[in-house]
């Protein structure tokens, strides 16, 4: 999400003598779009649920046929309490996170199956996380978080089903990884295949509420750093994650504004992450409003939290490097051009 209106990096300091290298104990939280959602304008405006030709309830604004695509920018800044996702010392540590995005997607058909609409879309994104914070004298910590920046890439393929109910269903797959700016290796890759559901309903004549579920797999690949920490694996950051969300959208004349709240729970299994569980919750507020008739312009802003905890397999000292909490609080602005 963005989802999750804002991603999140954590590393830990984590060598044997716990000083020197990094050792990476989080993936980057993203999951894959949901476009029934996203395209929603309010019951008032033109993307509001209403019959298509073939009796489908559509909560998204398609053509009934050919082509289309959009292209995006988004820019935000947060501030993050335990950037660095760690225990002890490291987890009084804040920082200034800028991340600025560059998404797309194309939509390549639209299907009618009697009883739904099948659109099948390709997508693709790319993302620069820098962390700001520097401080020589900041002994015990890490004194210049910018040795952490890095660069994602995503590419996914994903099918919706808008079904004659209302209901809009998506399955699909992503590829994602992550490379260190500073070292340009790649640190993290992961395939992640998805579900999700989405429904939209009336609250009155400019207002939806909108319901929306997913359930995905990761399945990932990650660089012990250190090299030294006998113990950790390759899949070490493998987990499901289910994520629920609501969002009452209201149409003010163009001005479209968005307040969610979205919770998230996630399961990991393997290595050092053995019975670890993270729970997520996140409140965004979204403003939209379109300059023209293809591009919009959205300003937001979010806060979230983030809580793991677990035990190693081998239920050693190690185990707690993965309790830890976190929160950031962050604003920025996005630009997305339709065709």
């Amino acid at each position: 999400m963005k989802f999750l209106a804002s991603t999140t990096l954590s590393l830990l300091m984590a060598s044997m003598s716990f000083a020197q290298d990094a050792q990476r104990i989080d993936s980057t939280t993203r999951q894959l779009p949901s476009p029934a959602k996203e395209s929603l304008k309010g019951s008032s405006g033109e993307s509001s649920t209403t019959s298509s030709d073939t009796g489908a309830q559509r909560p998204i604004l398609l053509k009934k046929s050919g082509f289309s695509a959009n292209f995006g920018f988004n820019s935000d800044i947060s501030y993050k309490q335990n950037p660095l996702g760690a225990p002890g010392q490291l987890d009084q540590q804040a920082d200034a996170v800028w991340e600025n995005s560059f998404h797309s997607r194309a939509k390549i058909g639209v299907y009618d199956m009697d009883s739904y609409v099948l659109t099948p879309y390709i997508g693709a994104g790319w993302k620069l996380t820098e962390f700001t914070y520097e401080n020589p004298n900041d002994a015990g910590a890490v004194t210049d978080l910018g040795d952490f920046n890095f660069n994602s890439t995503t590419a996914y393929f994903l099918c919706l089903f808008q079904h004659e109910s209302g209901w809009a269903y998506r399955a699909g797959v992503m590829y994602a990884n992550d490379r260190s700016t500073q070292n340009d290796t790649e640190d993290y890759m992961e395939f992640y295949p998805s579900i999700g559901a989405t429904k939209a309903y009336a609250l009155s004549s400019d207002v939806l509420g909108v319901l929306d579920a997913s359930f995905g797999l990761h399945y990932g690949d990650v660089e012990d750093a250190d090299g030294a920490s006998a113990g950790h694996t390759s899949d070490e950051l493998d987990h499901f994650d289910i994520t629920a969300s609501y969002s009452v959208i209201y149409s003010l004349d163009k001005i479209v504004i968005t307040p969610q709240y979205s919770i998230s729970y996630r399961k990991y299994d393997n290595g050092f992450n053995k019975n670890r569980k993270d729970l997520l919750h996140h409140l965004a507020l979204k403003i939209g409003y379109p300059i023209s008739d293809s591009f919009d312009l959205e300003f937001h802003t979010d806060y979230s939290t983030r809580q793991a905890s677990g035990s190693d397999a081998a239920g050693d000292s190690f185990s707690t490097l993965y309790d830890f909490k976190k929160f950031s609080i962050g604003a920025g602005f996005g630009l997305t051009a339709s065709f």
